[in-house]
């Protein structure tokens, strides 16, 4: 885990400080959100997801088609978005079981990083031909020497966003399989705990995300002011998965027991038919 935190300190301080600052901000808000408030807010959740998706794909459908801009962004988005809301309990779900089968495999892919050994000093030529290497046994400005190789010294986040997944997906790859079973095994175990347990692991899976968003969002934001917590963390790497695991056990049980989704009161019939009658 410690190891995914340090590639993406890596890669977000190639970013300019107001782009930080927005990055940061807008994670730390959804973070939130989606932490404390995941199950009581699912319908705007699954509107605003359902937006962005049918604006993407009006964008898509406007250049292969030739049609107008922000009309097709607009239809795209008013109709996915309402198919969302129609189909909520389906769609929140699905995504819990996306979720917790992709928190399965990124803490095995987790895993593989933390222990990847680096090559031996004594072989200089283990060393020039080893492909990718661990970020824990580099200094900040050796992280940032090796970004800018295997990124040929681009400065654009989209090529070295690119470079960085080339890297860690060459780390991965002889484990590739087992990832891809734990995904699998993440997702089994997720549908039948879904089956049994909805509500509880749909709280789960929103308060993960929120989780994982915050500390992006907190990453980005403290690099503004040039402050590596990432690279802070290095004597105690322990920290991380603890507070991780702290803070999503708070969100989990804030969601189940203090936050309910908010429920519609429905008037009694014979209430209605007196009202009824009286007019």
């Amino acid at each position: 885990m410690y190891e995914l935190l340090l590639r993406t300190e890596t890669l977000l301080i190639g970013l300019r400080p107001p782009a930080l600052l927005g990055v940061g901000a807008v994670a730390l808000v959804i973070g939130l959100v989606f932490w404390l408030g995941g199950t009581r807010y699912s319908t705007g959740i699954i509107g605003l997801l359902g937006a962005i998706v049918g604006a993407a794909s009006g964008l898509v459908v406007s250049q292969q088609f030739g049609t107008h801009l922000w009309l097709s962004v607009l239809v795209g988005a008013v109709i996915v978005a309402g198919l969302g809301i129609l189909l909520k309990k389906v769609l929140v779900l699905a995504l819990a079981v996306l979720i917790l089968s992709a928190v399965s495999g990124a803490g095995y892919v987790s895993v593989v990083l933390d222990r990847m050994a680096p090559p031996p000093a004594s072989d200089p030529a283990a060393q020039q031909t080893t492909v990718s290497q661990s970020f824990l046994q580099m200094e900040l400005s050796a992280r940032l020497d090796y970004m800018n190789q295997i990124s040929n010294e681009s400065q654009t986040f989209l090529d070295r966003l690119r470079a960085l997944f080339t890297d860690t997906w060459t780390a991965i790859q002889p484990h590739k399989w087992t990832a891809l079973i734990a995904i699998i095994a993440g997702a089994v175990v997720a549908l039948v705990l879904v089956w049994l347990i909805a509500k509880i692991v749909i709280a789960l899976a929103y308060s993960i995300v929120g989780v994982t968003a915050i500390f992006l969002g907190l990453q980005a934001t403290l690099l503004t002011v040039n402050i590596h917590a990432a690279s802070g963390l290095y004597p105690r790497p322990w920290l991380l998965p603890v507070i991780f695991l702290v803070m999503v056990v708070i969100g989990w049980v804030w969601q189940l027991f203090f936050f309910h989704p908010v429920k519609v009161k429905r008037e009694p019939e014979d209430t209605r038919e007196e009202r009824t009658d009286r007019r």
